[in-house]
């Protein structure tokens, strides 16, 4: 027979998505919507927020670090999946960076 069913032919891999990664996408999510809520609500005012948006976007930047630091400890678990750490690390990381960009832009200006 030409397609002969076989125990060797099925393989179940023990890897699985780790929470950390998980958790680290879902922060990396919520940075970005908190991002667009923070930059419309400061274009409605036309950029005459005040402390209450600094301090949320400070909030925002802390958390995209926590949610990078999630996904690096997911990196180091064996034998997972790696798309969830690896949206994690990507998202968190974009925004970390875009919110130090704005930080140091603002410090400067």
């Amino acid at each position: 027979m030409l397609f002969k069913k076989d125990k060797e032919m099925i393989h179940f891999s023990g890897r699985r998505h780790t929470k950390t990664g998980i958790a680290s996408t879902a922060i990396g999510g919520f940075v970005i919507l908190g991002f667009l809520a923070l930059s419309i609500s400061s274009s409605t005012v036309r950029g005459n927020g005040g402390m209450l948006l600094g301090v949320l976007g400070i909030l925002l930047f802390g958390l995209s670090v926590f949610g990078f630091y999630l996904s690096y400890k997911a990196f180091k678990k064996k034998d997972i999946f790696y798309r969830y750490p690896v949206i994690g690390a990507s998202l968190n990381g974009v925004m970390a960076i875009l919110f130090l960009v704005l930080y140091i832009l603002g410090i400067i200006v």
